[in-house]
């Protein structure tokens, strides 16, 4: 699959040199991975011994050799260390887990109660989460889901809900989580997605080494809100016996996740820890856009853990990753992630308040060695470099004082200046030319962006500024910047961005609040400019209502009004179908599917929204 000529001589020394970054050859980690396997994805009960297991597979010193030298050889080692996939059992005819990246990239776990499972976490996807159960039932027990626990607000951990729960099931959530789901996922969703895509590797087939072969089909149709009429949110730390089970919940709001939570199962001195603590640095601020992440406060949470926790604990298991047994081995992993998030947050402020801009902190900040050399702090996922920009951004914002950066030209202009300056595209071109010949990579990158936003059509500079990109993804330890340049030089190639999907399917499953929020952001103002009014809109069928105000070309929801101008009363799928134009106003009157005495204004509304995904570049220009 791979050609060793693929990486320039530059890279391939890099990726030896890296080779002294830790003891990259240590099993520990690796064995810990194939700990309690149980079955086979096929459904096959693994009849080994722990040590037989450990035979049966190559160790990590092999797996280490053959790292071709498209890969950094740390990535190479993440990308093998989880290769072992099926059901785990952390607590014998207790708790068991389903990991498999080739399934979804978050665990399903379950933990047997009195009747039946109950579970935490439900995957990306409804089909990835039905799977996942049936192998629960195939190779474990066939019982029903008594009860599930969503730990955050993450999709990665509610969107397979309906795969194994309904509106029947008992839920248990953390404070704010519905609010957050739509706030952080569904108001910037579009520009999320298309983002991920770069994140995620979600376009990459045989063009690099995949730490997941999933296609993560997180189509509208495959993924779901939670709901149940027997919701529980937990407001405060508490305890409460789920299907005879004891759970210890630990809010732990604005962590990794704004609504997030962890369990301590006293009765198996177990804790299921979310994504709070995973086998490799997390992101203060993820890529694909969120809120930023507290490293300050994220360390807190562990640390009152460690507090109340610490002397009892003797199962560590969570959202993504593998579990670990024994009380030393756990305290060493909390207190190091512990120290990971607040090394990070306080490093970067005392810089900060030294007069360093963030890219300066990033560039010269670095781990003490009793970190990086754990795997746990390895910049797999989340990076060194992003999380000082975040926790700087968290503080004091995106400008870093320099008035230069006040009011920047955007980049299509700028770039077009740049050329100029530089003599023209041929003269710009040779610059380029000589720092990927050089090796010199982060620089031909900066160089032929500028000639890409001048001049999109320029094929030589398209095709240089792909290799280079694939020279920097060949030496990249985290797997989501190693996508993230493969991706751009896919796209240099294709001329175009994927197809996106609709996303009204998803739509039919928001709240009527969290639906009338989106349609504020996807506004047109021109449309309605000069419209002063408001309109009642009642969904008979979920008993919700709204009042839209707009004024000054702006989009409000309130939850009650007395004084409405105007009124709609239909069904919710109705409201999400004219708002997505899959059928016009008067057909749903013509059809007695609504109410209204504000077909103007409705009809003036609705050309104004636009709640199709756009698909833009990010490679080149949008214009």
């Amino acid at each position: 699959m791979f050609n060793k000529d693929m990486a320039s001589k530059f890279v391939i020394e890099k990726n030896r040199e890296f080779l002294k970054e830790y003891d990259i050859c240590s099993e520990t980690d690796y064995h810990d991975a194939m700990r309690g396997f149980y079955a086979s994805l096929d459904g096959q009960k693994n009849n080994l011994k722990f040590d037989d297991l450990i035979k049966s597979r190559k160790t990590m010193s092999q797996i280490i050799s053959e790292c071709p030298p498209t890969d950094n050889p740390s990535y190479y080692k993440r990308a093998n260390i989880e290769n072992l996939e099926g059901v785990f059992e952390i607590v014998p005819k207790k708790i068991y887990q389903v990991r498999a990246f080739t399934l979804d990239l978050a665990n399903f776990t379950v933990v047997r109660g009195k009747n039946g499972w109950i579970v935490i976490d439900c995957m990306s996807t409804i089909s990835a989460c039905k799977k996942a159960f049936e192998l629960i039932q195939n190779t474990v027990e066939n019982l029903p889901v008594s009860a599930i626990i969503i730990t955050h607000s993450h999709g990665d951990h509610f969107g397979g809900y309906s795969g194994v729960g309904n509106d029947e099931t008992p839920l248990y959530v953390p404070d704010t989580f519905f609010d957050m789901i739509f706030d952080e996922s569904v108001m910037a969703g579009g520009a999320m997605k298309r983002r991920g895509e770069f994140m995620y590797g979600s376009r990459l087939r045989n063009s690099c080494t995949k730490v997941t072969g999933n296609s993560l089909d997180r189509t509208s149709i495959n993924v779901s809100i939670p709901y149940s009429k027997h919701t529980t949110i937990i407001k405060e730390n508490c305890t409460i016996d789920i299907d005879g089970i004891k759970f210890d919940f630990i809010l732990t709001l604005n962590t990794e996740a704004p609504a997030d939570m962890m369990m301590y199962l006293p009765d198996f001195n177990a804790l299921s820890a979310a994504d709070n603590m995973i086998q490799a640095m997390h992101n203060l601020l993820t890529p694909r856009g969120a809120k930023v992440r507290s490293g300050k406060l994220w360390s807190q949470c562990i640390d009152d853990v460690i507090v109340k926790y610490g002397k009892d604990v003797q199962i560590h298991f969570g959202g993504h990753h593998w579990a670990l047994y024994g009380n030393e081995k756990i305290i060493h992993f909390w207190k190091t992630k512990r120290d990971l998030y607040k090394y990070i947050h306080d490093q970067t402020l005392r810089y900060a308040n030294c007069g360093y801009t963030p890219n300066e902190i990033a560039e010269f900040v670095n781990l003490p060695k009793s970190l990086s050399k754990e795997f746990c702090c390895r910049n797999l996922y989340g990076t060194l470099n992003f999380n000082i920009k975040s926790q700087y951004q968290l503080y004091l914002g995106w400008y870093d004082g320099n008035p230069a950066h006040l009011n920047e030209l955007p980049p299509k202009e700028i770039a077009r200046k740049y050329i100029k300056a530089f003599g023209g595209e041929e003269n710009t071109l040779n610059i380029g030319k000589e720092a990927f010949n050089n090796g010199d990579y982060r620089w031909a990158v900066t160089i032929l962006n500028h000639l890409i936003f001048s001049n999109p059509k320029n094929e030589e500079a398209r095709e240089l500024l792909a290799k280079t990109y694939d020279q920097l993804s060949y030496t990249q330890e985290c797997l989501v910047w190693k996508y993230s340049y493969a991706t751009a030089a896919l796209e240099l190639r294709e001329h175009q961005p994927m197809e996106i999907l609709s996303n009204c399917p998803f739509y039919q499953s928001l709240p009527l609040q969290a639906f009338c929020n989106l349609l504020s952001v996807s506004v047109n103002p021109q449309i309605i400019d000069g419209i002063d009014t408001s309109i009642n809109i009642n969904i008979f069928d979920t008993n919700e209502s709204v009042v839209l105000v707009i004024s000054n070309c702006v989009l409000h929801t309130r939850l009650s009004s007395s004084d409405a101008s105007g009124f709609l009363k239909t069904k919710h799928e109705f409201l999400i179908k004219l708002f997505t134009k899959e059928v016009t106003l008067n057909q749903l009157i013509k059809e007695n599917k609504v109410e209204t005495d504000s077909i103007d204004l409705l009809n003036t509304l609705v050309d104004s929204i636009s709640l199709e995904n756009t698909k833009f570049f990010i490679v080149e220009p949008k214009i």
